[in-house]
């Protein structure tokens, strides 16, 4: 009893001989064992018939009028380098039929054929041809992997230390340890924050940002854990901290350094204890959330100056990330550009010119102080007023700066405003709507710099809608 190996329901073999009963005792052995089977007995209209058909292996006879096997395989393989191919040759064909497997054929088999042999050298080239195809397919799936990393969670960028960055941030994020992210203004402390959170499933929780710089010192207590109802003056009733109001989810403290000396206690005793009480309550409250701090300064620097303290700095630090500012990964410079141009066209509905390969060359030059944020100010910077390049924007300045001699330093910066507020308001056809929030101020504020310089909108709009200057 024969062992054959079952072939793939779909796999198709193509055969061609020029011997038409040799051709067809071929087709009824493969069809009686589950294959598909074309067969042709001239070669130049099998070459034809290879575009129709994905062939998972080809037979061919070596010796044949119209076309030798080797003119053949060789044709076959140009079209589809891995297609196996197995020769039938005669006894006198040896050395041509190894020349052949040489050249790139899969095997060869002798006259007379055996049908046992026939089978299993199919079985075993269409399984390598199935492996190739998988193969190759997993690594185009690589691939689009690869190239979908240049953006993770808000986060843009190819650099090798950006996608180690990615992979830490995966690596860490299901822990539960407090991060400490470490790096410059403007290179994305908060997206790195807001993707841990949600690759750690947190997601459905809260994700609470706070900002430490940003609140008045003596705030800062009852912001982080809440008071309770005549705590001090003025609390009239119970308020729910930042600690409490995240729950299970993220609580991101940003400029952890702006910190008060006699909070970084506190906070030290909560992270140890893993509880907080509201101020004005002696009930204590278990901590949750997962801690998350940032700092765009030296944390080390902080606490030589007596400025932070080193047991807060240990705790906080146990699973560090570093971000790279943007000098140090040019290369990711034209990809933020082309986002943050698409960002701007996409929301404006503009078909603004993209920057041009002399700006974009001029852009990889720069050292962005500022990183991420400097360049995408920029960048809608040249998509609201027309930047040409960083070459003919700095003398710009000076010269406006040398036609105003004799001012002082607030009548200066006024007079630059009012021509930022006029450009801003021309580009976009004295639309307030749209250059308020170009300008990144709220609405009133802009009318309050319109009718503060008196820009006369109407004139810009060219509508005579002069009531407009006015409103609010």
């Amino acid at each position: 009893m024969s062992l054959r190996k079952q072939p793939t329901p779909t796999a198709e073999i193509l055969v061609i001989d020029d011997d038409l009963y040799l051709l067809a005792a071929i087709k009824q052995t493969l069809m009686l064992n589950g294959y598909a089977v074309q067969t042709f007995a001239n070669p130049l209209e099998a070459l034809n018939g290879l575009d129709a058909h994905p062939f998972a292996a080809v037979l061919a006879d070596i010796r044949m009028p119209e076309m030798s096997g080797m003119v053949l395989l060789e044709r076959i393989l140009a079209r589809d380098p891995d297609l196996p191919v197995i020769l039938i040759t005669g006894h006198g064909d040896i050395n041509m039929a190894v020349e052949a497997v040489k050249k790139g054929a899969y095997h060869f088999l002798q006259k007379p054929v055996d049908e046992d042999i026939i089978l299993a050298t199919l079985g075993r080239a269409i399984e390598r041809r199935q492996l190739i195809l998988e193969n190759r397919r997993l690594e185009k799936q690589l691939q689009a992997s690869r190239d979908s990393r240049s953006r993770f969670y808000g986060l843009i960028g190819s650099h090798p230390s950006m996608l180690g960055l990615y992979t830490l941030i995966e690596t860490i994020a299901v822990e539960s340890d407090p991060v400490l992210i470490i790096g410059e203004t403007g290179t994305g402390k908060e997206l790195v924050a807001r993707a841990i959170h949600v690759i750690s499933h947190k997601d459905k929780a809260p994700y609470v940002a706070v900002n430490m710089g940003a609140i008045p010192a003596e705030m800062i207590e009852s912001e982080l854990f809440g008071h309770e109802k005549g705590a001090f003056t003025g609390a009239i009733q119970r308020k729910v901290g930042k600690f409490e109001y995240a729950g299970t989810g993220t609580l991101f403290l940003d400029e952890i350094c702006s910190m008060p000396a006699q909070l970084q206690s506190k906070l030290l005793r909560v992270l140890e204890e893993r509880t907080f009480t509201r101020l004005g309550s002696n009930t204590s409250i278990p901590l949750k959330a997962r801690i998350i701090t940032a700092t765009n300064r030296d944390l080390m620097t902080e606490i030589d100056k007596g400025n932070f303290r080193e047991d807060l700095f240990f705790r906080l630090n146990v699973l560090p990330v570093h971000l790279p500012p943007l000098r140090e990964r040019k290369e990711d410079i034209p990809l933020l550009v082309d986002y943050f141009w698409n960002e701007y066209c996409d929301g404006q509905h503009s078909d603004t010119q993209p920057c041009s390969p002399e700006l974009i060359r001029q852009l990889m030059e720069q050292n962005w102080p500022g990183n991420i944020r400097e360049l995408r100010n920029f960048v809608r910077r040249h998509c609201v007023l027309g930047t040409k390049d960083l070459v003919q924007e700095k003398p710009a300045k000076v010269a406006a700066t040398a036609e105003i001699p004799g001012l002082t330093w607030k009548e200066h910066m006024e007079q630059q405003e009012r021509l930022y507020v006029q450009q801003i308001l021309q580009k976009v056809g004295g639309q307030v709507s749209v250059a308020h929030q170009l300008m990144g101020i709220s609405r009133k504020s802009l009318y309050d710099k319109i009718n503060k310089y008196q820009i006369e909108l109407h004139q810009i709009r060219g509508d005579g809608a002069r009531n407009e200057s006015t409103g609010a």
